[in-house]
């Protein structure tokens, strides 16, 4: 049986299909980002440690919602425009909007690559520090005088050449040479590993094993600088890469450098007592300020509020317990120096732009609890912030997609029929109206409540 009332309207009800559809996909929509919503709200209701507030760029999710609203104005006026067989101010308007739509996912990208580069560091007392990685979290290992490799001879694993892996962390101007279990002394290299390799996995097959091995002893001590995200385990004597490669040696450094910019103490018993103050990272002069900025706020606090309880306010604890670094000298120290923590309070030497703003610190590993940058394994909050921008930004390309198509790909159709057309843009319209609308809903329940 056909289907009617492909273009025209059903006389009974006003619609055609496609609309009916489109209605009908919205309503699950709407249920989708409502128990998305919903779950959000009862999570920051019951959470168990300070909700982050005021996180995210408020201007730059202003200029977001301002340029979403002018797309739904630009679609509908393209409706019109096609409706009136204007082609030409239809053609520009679609154009419009979907340049909206280009420009939001631009502005998106730019805010999660904030995320991805933003770091947040906890401490063994609570304080969280945040800011940036100048060389990420690296681990150098020296006096490495063996290698041991392990070569599966599934076929999907036998053509990787784990060497290239590991050569590839060597300090500069290390000479890889090595001596075989045989006593052959090589360079280590691509071609010497493969015939390694090669007479390693015949060993192994001669003898029905699963794996092949490889043990080289260095000639003379290696060195390796390796990020955290490169090694599977490591201790004082075995670095594990990624890989499976084992290193054997001598740990010579596994700290932190971050340039902080800011001091989150929401967490610890006696704020001002926070080990970020301590002399080996932001020291005394740091700790005044951030006293200073409690006092501030909390007399603020009790001027503007005076019946209401501090602790359940969840502004007045970020304002109040988060402090912002916004120079690489306190403002106390400003001008002239105390000899407290100075090491703490130099830029760092590289022109990423972070250092002249910010204090580096070196933060031990016995003091770290935990970090990660700005994203969903932060905490609760990132997770559902991803989950829902990122499902959001889905629609957003979706959307723009098939509005493109309409405007680049049916130029026949316009000629031809452009009533039909017109349908298609006003059931394209209607999902875009929905896309603008959950952004509504999610702008001040993520970046302003």
């Amino acid at each position: 049986m056909d289907i009617p009332y492909t273009v025209h309207a059903r006389p009974d009800t006003g619609l055609y299909n496609a609309k009916v559809g489109i209605w009908l996909f919205l309503a699950s929509e709407v249920m989708l980002f409502g128990g998305l919503f919903s779950s959000y709200i009862f999570l920051r209701v019951g959470a168990d440690y300070p909700w982050p507030v005021h996180e995210l760029n408020v201007t730059l999710g202003c200029v977001n919602t301002v340029v979403l609203i002018a797309s739904s104005v630009s679609v509908v006026w393209a409706w019109a425009a096609l409706k009136m067989r204007k082609f030409g101010l239809y053609k520009m308007l679609m154009l419009f909007t979907v340049a909206c739509a280009a420009t939001f996912m631009v502005n998106k990208t730019f805010e999660y690559k904030a995320k991805f580069e933003h770091y947040a560091v906890k401490l063994s007392d609570g304080t969280i520090l945040t800011g940036h990685l100048p060389h990420g979290y690296q681990i150098k290992f020296g006096e490495v005088n063996q290698l041991a490799m392990s070569i599966p001879l599934k076929t999907a694993a036998v053509g990787a050449d784990p060497i290239n892996y590991v050569l590839s962390h060597l300090d500069a101007g290390a000479s890889p040479r090595f001596k075989t279990e045989d006593g052959k002394e090589i360079t280590l290299d691509e071609s010497t590993f493969a015939e390694l390799k090669a007479a390693a996995i015949e060993k192994a097959k001669a003898a029905n094993q699963n794996t092949a091995g490889l043990k080289l002893t260095a000639v003379s001590p290696l060195s390796f600088t390796v990020g955290q995200s490169d090694v599977f385990a490591y201790d004082a004597a075995t670095m594990t890469f990624r890989d499976g490669t084992v290193a054997y040696g001598k740990l010579a450094d596994d700290k932190m450098t971050l340039e902080v910019d800011g001091v989150d103490t929401r967490g610890v018993a006696v704020k001002e007592k926070s080990l970020a103050f301590d002399h080996r990272y932001l020291g005394e002069a740091w700790q005044k300020a951030f006293v200073a900025n409690r006092d501030h706020h909390t007399a603020e606090f009790d001027k503007n509020y005076p019946t209401r309880d501090k602790t359940k306010s969840a502004t007045f604890q970020k304002e109040a317990y988060f402090l912002h670094l916004e120079s690489a000298t306190p403002p106390a120290a400003e001008g002239h120096g105390n000899g407290h923590g100075a090491e703490a309070h130099a830029p760092a030497a590289h022109g990423d732009g972070h250092g002249a703003h910010h204090p580096t610190v070196v933060l031990e590993k016995k003091d770290i609890t935990f970090f990660s940058n700005f994203t969903p394994k932060l905490n609760t909050y990132y997770a559902i912030y991803f989950t829902l921008t990122g499902l959001h930004g889905l629609h957003v390309v979706a959307g723009a997609l098939v509005l493109a198509y309409f405007l680049f790909f049916n130029g026949k159709m316009m000629r031809e029929d452009p009533e039909h057309l017109a349908n298609r843009v006003e059931v394209g319209g209607l999902f875009w109206h929905f896309v603008d609308l959950v952004w509504i809903f999610l702008f001040p329940l993520l970046y302003l409540l």
